[in-house]
């Protein structure tokens, strides 16, 4: 029986809630597990989740281990304080007596003494009048677009933006501002933003003013992206400002650039500015931005490795495409990899032109995906793509009819198990597996093409999402999503392509990114490493190698591509996926599963 999304996240919510662990120890603990759902939130980006009353309430809990929670009711002194756990298992602390009553399930109370909410005040009435200070610059920031009469353009901007990312959810205070298929969507389907349309700014709530201008200013520093970085969070003056400023402090020392004064003293506006000129510099430089995303906040981290140019290719040739040697109508030559897979794709071309096996582009893929599963000890791992490459030809720029044509079965995804998923699995789950997943990459490969194009060019009614650009480390991916659930998607590492520090894939004139990818998924622990991440990206410049190849070939030939025919339905379903897996366990006579 498949495992749903809904069954597993009741039991950990259960689990997290369960009294045993909330009453009878120190308060600080039962509080901290529930904030970080028992520790599968980090610390730091749950904290960032509570109100400035709330961040105040945890401190003074720690270190002060006589403190104990009670159950719901329990408790008759009036300095009460009520915890809440929503069905998102985000924790919050209400005060009745000062009008701040729950709405989510309450799980818990305590009573503090007078002389520790007496502190509580002290700190919040600095914070808050730190906040005040710090959001007048962007209501002026407003009342200036206002008066220029950009605002209109500007709010339309935004409400289109947060359409383009899969999920936004971002707290002001109590305030949910919210896009999400699979939970609230307060900004659009409930109207939030469209509501502010027929009324001025001096009309709006302080928290949809807020949201509106930050979102402009995030938008500034890296596309929509930058929004989830905010996800599961607090958004602030104070901690707009915090990010922005540690943003272009991080990306200045990567460059060996000073980190002047002037960054602090800097507005919110020029350090978005800045933020968003120096990120080309980062990626064409010795460091590779990349981003950690937690499954139960959304929430998208951006951390810059120092990983040097010349160290980003996989020169060893793996086994997986040692193996194919045979296979190909042509003799390659071993060497090093990036070589091996040009060579082979540029005779598996010359096969296809003259009409021989086709099949011979889907094994030289199948080598790489299966080269990146093993190597970095995952459980399955996939690469996606379009299947005719022509299709995405034009005039540079332009959305044409031929991508505006694109439907998700013109795209593909090649899903492979390692060794030992394919063998302590049955072949009917590992097929299950595969396909499920093979099906969502294909509707998130259409999804991602129209993100190239400017807005203007694409049609309104056609929905999309903007391309990924850097890779990614994901945990607990299983436990929000339901397609996760089912495919047992916990641990995730993406490397998309083309790579930032690469040239865009230029097809007859038009240049994309996010075209292709390595996706690799432990479906248990433990997570990915950096170390995992950085042979998951070499392996995605393999795909690079591979698709490139094919487009210049395509430029010499009028345009045409052979078309990649493999892994629909029946390649799946007919178990096709195990030969690739059968060839590399008689070469090396392992297994090739997690180490």
């Amino acid at each position: 029986m498949r495992r749903t999304k809904t069954d597993q996240w009741t039991q950990e919510l259960r689990d997290v809630r369960d009294p045993a662990e909330l009453f009878g120890g120190s308060a600080q603990t039962a509080v901290l597990r529930l904030l970080t759902m028992a520790g599968k939130v980090p610390f730091r980006s749950a904290f960032d989740g509570l109100t400035l009353r709330e961040q105040a309430f945890v401190r003074h809990l720690l270190g002060r281990q006589q403190l104990r929670l009670t159950p719901p009711g329990d408790d008759v002194s009036p300095a009460r304080f009520v915890l809440s756990h929503s069905t998102l298992g985000k924790l919050t602390v209400h005060e009745p007596a000062r009008g701040d009553l729950p709405t989510e399930e309450v799980v818990a109370e305590i009573a503090l003494p007078d002389w520790m909410t007496e502190m509580l005040d002290e700190e919040c009435l600095a914070a808050e009048a730190e906040e005040e200070h710090q959001r007048h610059e962007l209501d002026q920031l407003l009342h200036t677009w206002h008066a220029d009469g950009s605002l209109p353009q500007r709010l339309e901007e935004v409400i289109d933006w947060v359409e383009r990312v899969e999920t936004v959810l971002i707290y002001v205070q109590r305030r949910v501002f919210s896009r999400s298929d699979s939970g609230s969507s307060t900004l659009i389907r409930d109207g939030v933003l469209p509501a502010l349309r027929d009324r001025a700014p001096a009309d709006w709530s302080p928290e949809e003013r807020l949201f509106v201008s930050a979102i402009q200013l995030l938008f500034r520093t890296g596309r929509a992206v930058r929004f989830e970085e905010f996800n599961g969070r607090q958004l602030s003056a104070v901690s707009l400002r915090r990010v922005l400023t540690t943003r272009c402090a991080t990306y200045l020392r990567a460059l060996g650039e000073p980190v002047t004064g002037q960054v602090s003293t800097a507005t919110l506006t020029e350090l978005a500015v800045l933020a968003g000129d120096l990120v080309e510099l980062v990626d064409g430089g010795d460091h590779m931005r990349y981003r950690r995303v937690n499954g139960l906040t959304y929430a998208k981290d951006e951390y810059l490795l120092p990983w040097a140019q010349d160290q980003r290719r996989q020169d060893e040739l793996p086994q997986t495409l040692r193996t194919l040697s045979g296979l190909l109508t042509e003799q390659v030559d071993d060497g090093d990899a990036p070589t091996w897979v040009r060579d082979a794709t540029a005779a598996a071309l010359r096969t296809a032109h003259r009409g021989g096996d086709r099949h011979e582009l889907t094994r030289i893929l199948e080598g790489i995906v299966l080269g990146a599963v093993v190597d970095a000890h995952a459980d399955y791992g996939m690469s996606s793509g379009i299947r005719d490459l022509s299709r995405l030809s034009g005039p540079a720029g332009q959305y044409g009819e031929e991508v505006a044509g694109l439907k998700k079965p013109d795209f593909f995804c090649c899903v492979l198990p390692s060794p030992q998923m394919a063998a302590d699995l049955p072949g009917d789950a590992v097929t299950d597996i595969l396909w499920q997943v093979a099906q969502r990459m294909m509707y998130n490969r259409w999804h991602f093409v129209p993100g190239n194009f400017d807005r203007v060019e694409v049609p309104r009614q056609r929905h999309y999402f903007f391309p990924p650009l850097v890779p990614d480390i994901g945990e607990w991916g299983d436990l929000r999503h339901g397609g996760h659930s089912t495919a047992r998607v916990r641990y995730t590492l993406r490397a998309p392509g083309a790579a930032m520090w690469k040239q865009p894939l230029t097809v007859a004139g038009r240049q994309y990114r996010g075209a292709f990818d390595i996706r690799l998924v432990r479906m248990d622990g433990p997570p990915f490493t950096l170390d995992e991440l950085r042979t998951a990206s070499r392996y995605s410049a393999l795909v690079d190698v591979f698709w490139r190849e094919i487009a210049g070939d395509a430029e010499a030939h009028g345009g045409w591509t052979p078309t990649i025919a493999s892994f629909d339905a029946d390649w799946y379903a007919k178990h096709t996926w195990h030969e690739p897996v059968e060839r590399l366990v008689a070469s090396t006579q392992t297994v090739g599963g997690r180490a």
